[in-house]
């Protein structure tokens, strides 16, 4: 059994404001915040261990709950004792609807609060194996049964490039893997079709992270996107903004080997070149890049992007 993975020191958050390690593996911000962003949030909602239970005074500002966890996997069994599995975080999710329900009584069902919230979801990179796709439709029909509506789903990226992979697997036995993850992505697809078919105002946005990753690999030095916020009055709207360069360094990680330590010999000194921030995780501009073409962009969404799904009705 090994140590739970932590964020919590440096050099995670360096690039934060105030430089602080925010518990995200990267050195600023991520796809989930850059997508909050987008939506006129600071970043991510905070997360579900460090939320106040919602009460007549927090409902005020509440916003929402951020229930991701690290390394976490589909099935329990992955990193135990290490991390939350996603069944975990989808039964801390119904205790927060409990308590909504209970707070706001038989004023408005927490449906009607929740059908216009977006549930942004990833993962599967840490326990690929084909028979979890099962466990993850049943996620998104409980989900749904409980008020969800309006999915944001990012899929699986090429696992093979990842550095830790590289480090110590062959390259034959990478390939395997950008082959699972493919297999896993295209079932992905098929269950989100198939639900979307069965469950009434079932609405998603499938966010194909395995061709940004291999897009942007095959062509590093691509344009570098990003959002800008236009205020006039009466009037607020995000801006898709695109500038170069790109990447020098697809290949290794800024932060490599144990990242979160005192030796800072070990951080690259150009995080804005390099796509992966360590050893798993992408830099705060790569993740910038995939939010700005999963919200507002049409190559890398399925059937339609994040922005479109905002709008439609829950």
């Amino acid at each position: 059994m090994g140590d739970a993975p932590r964020a919590n020191q440096p050099y995670y958050g360096v690039d934060f404001p105030n430089s602080e390690p925010t518990g995200q593996f990267s050195n600023g911000y991520n796809i989930a915040d850059f997508i909050a962003k987008a939506l006129g949030f600071q970043m991510s909602p905070p997360a579900y261990r460090s939320h106040p239970t919602p009460s007549p005074s927090t409902m005020e500002g509440f916003t929402g709950v951020n229930y991701a966890f690290a390394n976490a996997g589909i099935t329990e069994s992955t990193n135990a004792q290490m991390t939350i599995s996603l069944k975990e975080q989808v039964e801390s999710f119904a205790a927060t609807r409990a308590r909504l329900k209970a707070l706001l009584g038989g004023r408005k069902p927490p449906n009607n609060f929740l059908s216009k919230s977006l549930f942004l979801i990833g993962v599967g990179t840490m326990d690929l194996l084909p028979r979890l796709i099962d466990m993850y439709n049943n996620t998104f029909t409980v989900l749904h049964g409980m008020g969800a509506r309006k999915f944001g789903i990012i899929n699986i990226g090429l696992i093979g490039r990842l550095p830790s992979v590289q480090m110590s697997r062959c390259s034959g036995d990478a390939s395997g893997l950008n082959r699972r993850a493919a297999e896993f992505n295209a079932a992905l697809g098929t269950i989100l079709a198939n639900l979307a078919t069965k469950f009434h105002r079932f609405r998603y946005s499938l966010a194909d992270f395995y061709s940004f990753s291999n897009t942007n690999f095959a062509n590093p030095s691509a344009t570098d996107c990003y959002f800008a916020e236009c205020q006039m009055p009466g009037t607020r709207q995000m801006l898709l903004l695109c500038q170069v360069p790109g990447f020098t360094n697809t290949n290794n990680a800024c932060c490599s080997g144990l990242c979160a330590t005192y030796y800072y010999d070990i951080v690259c000194s150009e995080r804005m070149e390099y796509w992966f921030w360590d050893d798993f995780y992408t830099t705060e501009k790569a993740a910038k890049l995939a939010a700005a073409a999963f919200y507002s962009g049409k190559a890398f969404t399925a059937p339609v992007n994040i922005r479109r799904l905002i709008a439609m009705k829950g």
